[in-house]
């Protein structure tokens, strides 16, 4: 680009951008991003070593990790959405930039900063919906940050995901801090139109094994700011396995999944039994009582009528046998 030739021009256009990465440039020009993900990088769990791998990196953005996985050694593909409003947008969402600007903000920064790094990695406009072994083929890593949180199906997402993963994904998103056990995922997009779903712990370890992985690894949660330390979004970091090769030392075989968290709902499922019989043993103890006063009174009735009839000395008649 013309506009590159001098460190000054570069300063210049990059000031122009909007990013949505801190990327350090070289030079000393470093892109004012609206995360600065230097700080947490350890949270992610990456390989230190990705000489000979592929790897992909969806929803690439300003390129932060994209360039990482490059300075490990990997020959990288990243994707972005070909178009701004190519994100599942709902009827509610209310764009703030005009059509040009967003497109802008969605291509140009990650080009600017390939160009002045010098990098390798080859950009692909594509959907998520549309990731497939035909469309894109197949990586030994797969890496997904912070984008199942605008997507309105992230299980389709994911099980694209298994598709082009030959080792091993890591995906990082949007959890719920506060919930861990249960698998629920809580609906955030009915105000915005923009986020949509936020998956616990156990909710999102169920996605990934029910998109055709075969072992998962808990990695890490942090608390994921905004440059300049504003509290950002609570963030979950899941490594899952397409092998059991390579696995880390915390990684659970999907049928460990599917025990552990079955027992929950099995569990879930006893406790409303438990609280059915119950309703219906106090059904029970009230028709008993109901039946029990209804004889005591027949009795009483047969009593009544015994004296009565030897009282008067005559001839018995038929003893009463109900009302």
């Amino acid at each position: 680009m013309s506009a590159m030739n001098s460190n000054q021009d570069l300063a210049d256009l990059v000031k122009s951008l909007s990013w949505y990465h801190t990327v350090d440039l070289g030079r000393g020009i470093v892109t004012e991003g609206a995360y600065d993900h230097r700080p947490y990088l350890t949270h992610y769990g990456f390989p230190h070593d990705l000489r000979g791998k592929t790897v992909l990196d969806i929803g690439a953005a300003s390129g932060f990790f994209s360039f990482e996985f490059e300075r490990l050694g990997a020959d990288v593909t990243a994707t972005e959405l070909p178009t701004w409003f190519s994100h599942d947008f709902g009827p509610n969402y209310i764009p703030d930039q005009t059509n040009e600007s967003a497109q802008s903000y969605l291509h140009q920064p990650i080009a600017v900063a390939k160009e002045a790094l010098g990098s390798h990695i080859q950009l692909k406009y594509i959907n998520i919906y549309d990731i497939h072994p035909e469309t894109i083929g197949i990586f030994d890593v797969v890496f997904c940050g912070s984008v199942l949180i605008h997507l309105t199906d992230p299980i389709k997402a994911l099980w694209n995901i298994a598709q082009v993963t030959r080792d091993k994904a890591m995906i990082a998103t949007v959890v719920d801090q506060h919930e861990a056990t249960r698998p629920i995922a809580h609906m955030v997009g009915h105000a915005s139109g923009y986020c949509w779903w936020i998956p616990t712990r156990a909710c999102l370890e169920l996605m990934a094994v029910a998109a055709g992985f075969v072992g998962i690894e808990w990695v890490s949660e942090f608390q994921l700011n905004y440059r300049g330390q504003e509290t950002g979004p609570y963030h979950g970091v899941l490594h899952a396995y397409k092998t059991t090769e390579n696995w880390g030392k915390n990684t659970l075989h999907r049928d460990e999944v599917l025990t552990r968290y079955g027992a929950v709902a099995e569990t879930a499922v006893v406790d409303r039994l438990q609280h059915e019989i119950q309703a219906q043993q106090q059904e029970l103890k009230k028709l008993k009582a109901l039946v029990s006063g209804y004889e005591n009174g027949r009795f009483m009735r047969i009593m009544r009528w015994w004296h009565e009839s030897r009282r008067h000395n005559r001839v018995r008649p038929t003893p009463p046998l109900g009302d």
